[in-house]
């Protein structure tokens, strides 16, 4: 197959890309599921974008920063705050409705945020913005879209980024895609815990075959973590920052509030810092989870306005007007990732990257809440205004590939790695670090390795080149949180608990199956 433009992925940033790209050539969307299922779909909180009377670019940017813990881009930050309305405003014309009233949109505030500034849809946001934008998707006559096909390899050809071969999953057969235009949208790696907030494709799929094509991965060793999933739901039901931005406040299993002893903006700290000092206080008090109440508020206030958390906690016999939510943090979202510019460029010619995938330095050592569905609406929109021209005289290039075999795996061998690798990172590489425990988890993961490339001899499928993405950004992650000697953001490690003034960057490359230093 042939096109112009190949987008990997159909959260908002792919499907965004995917629109406007339209306009100027043939577009393919391949997505591993069905179109719908991305990190996109389950975002409850909402855009953020300067609104408010009360509201500025610069204290945009200024949260930004703050929350990045001296490692955001200011320039990123002013691109993303300046264009955020706008991104919004389109979202709206496209027929998103967002929750207004007589004044204008309605805001929410979370943590951060020193003034209210997120447009949402009640709880639901990337639902219905996933929703608008997959309709337009499958209405328009110039995009092509494939279900249920993985991306495997990028191909490439002197320096240049020519296609990618995919597995075709339901039919068990691969087939090479050539493109102008590659880009990954591709999501995040919430799978490499054991607990998290993400759904279950998010493999790092997207960060793993770029790396291995030779793409520069930034910022690695930043894991957010979502200091309130609902405790022990399955699946895994994000508890929306909004309603700590709305009142709720965190307890132990005493009943006590705990959070003011710890930062002096409380509930509505950065997510590093409510996760970590919730864990803690869960080891305090012998305890496997803390609780969030809000039940303070007005009872149908809440009901309307957080509707689904009502209603998917009812499931768990838990009514949230009367109440306390058992919750506890989880894995939420990629702060690195491959490094890319302000157009959404690699290092690699022909090969773009948007989204969670993607590393464009805007949330540094942690994410500011709600600044990636913009990102995500910003930055493809700026990447197709920088490419669009260069699509009728770029050229498609072929190559003949080696046909992959393709192996069912029966006896649940991958399932139970997969499983152990995610408790291994969880205890080793998740909110609380130590030198000792991340050289444990990289001996332990080249165990797993070992174990999986046995398996690989005899083939492929779904399931194992999902595992071999997830050990590559493993073994990633820990090398760069082993070479961040000091403390920052969600990078907590015990063994440098001040942070140092030097801020630096670390660039990784492919060497064979050793990151070095770029």
């Amino acid at each position: 197959m042939d096109t112009d433009f190949l987008v990997i992925g159909s959260g908002i940033a792919g499907l965004n890309f995917a629109l406007k790209a339209a306009r100027y050539g043939k577009v393919v969307i391949v997505t591993k599921d069905k179109i719908e299922e991305s990190n996109t779909f389950y975002a409850q909180g909402g855009l953020a974008a300067v609104f408010g009377k009360d509201d500025s670019t610069r204290l945009h940017i200024q949260d930004t920063l703050r929350t990045g813990d001296g490692i955001s881009n200011r320039k990123i930050a002013e691109i993303l705050a300046k264009e955020a309305p706008k991104a919004v405003m389109e979202l709206k014309r496209s027929g998103v409705r967002f929750d207004s009233d007589k004044d204008g949109f309605k805001l929410s505030r979370e943590a951060v945020h020193s003034r209210a500034r997120i447009v949402h849809v009640s709880d639901i946001t990337g639902r219905e913005i996933e929703k608008v934008l997959v309709k337009k998707v499958k209405e328009n006559k110039n995009i092509v879209l494939l279900e249920y096909h993985m991306a495997i390899k990028l191909l490439t050809e002197n320096k240049r980024c020519i296609g990618c071969v995919m597995l075709d999953v339901k039919n068990n057969r691969t087939l090479p895609i050539f493109s102008k235009k590659i880009i990954l949208a591709a999501g995040g790696a919430g799978m490499l815990y054991s607990k998290t907030t993400n759904p279950e494709i998010t493999t790092g799929d997207g960060m793993a075959i770029a790396f291995k094509a030779g793409a520069v991965l930034e910022d690695m060793e930043f894991i957010q973590f979502h200091p309130t999933m609902l405790h022990n739901s399955s699946p895994s039901l994000l508890i929306s920052e909004t309603l700590r931005g709305e009142g709720a406040l965190l307890k132990n299993k005493y009943g006590k509030t705990y959070m003011k002893k710890y930062h002096r903006d409380g509930e509505l700290a950065p997510r590093d810092v409510v996760a970590r000092f919730s864990t803690i206080e869960m080891k305090k008090t012998g305890s496997k989870n803390v609780y969030l109440d809000i039940t303070h508020l007005n009872e149908e206030y809440l009901k309307k306005r957080f509707h689904y958390i009502y209603e998917e906690c009812l499931k768990y016999k838990i009514d949230i007007t009367k109440d306390m939510i058992p919750v506890s943090p989880a894995a939420h979202y990629m702060c690195g990732g491959i490094k890319i510019d302000e157009y959404g460029r690699t290092n690699i010619a022909s090969l773009y990257a948007i989204g969670e995938c993607a590393c464009t330095q805007l949330h540094g050592a942690d994410r500011l809440a709600s600044n990636s569905l913009t990102e995500g609406m910003v930055f493809g929109t700026r990447l197709i205004g920088k490419i669009k021209k260069e699509i009728k005289k770029d050229k498609i290039i072929r190559t003949k590939i080696r046909d992959n075999t393709v192996y069912h795996e029966k006896n649940g061998r991958i399932k139970k790695l997969r499983k152990q690798l995610q408790n291994i990172m969880w205890q080793h590489a998740g909110i609380i670090r130590s030198k000792k425990g991340l050289k444990i988890a990289h001996i332990k993961i080249d165990k797993i390795k070992k174990k999986l490339d046995i398996i690989k001899n005899q083939g492929i499928n779904k399931e194992i080149l999902e595992l071999n993405n997830l050990i590559r950004l493993a073994k990633i992650i820990i090398i760069s949180a082993l070479r961040r000697k000091e403390s920052r953001g969600t990078h907590f490690i015990k063994d440098y608990n001040e942070r140092h003034d030097n801020i630096w960057q670390m660039h990784l490359t492919i060497d064979k199956e050793h990151v070095k230093l770029k």
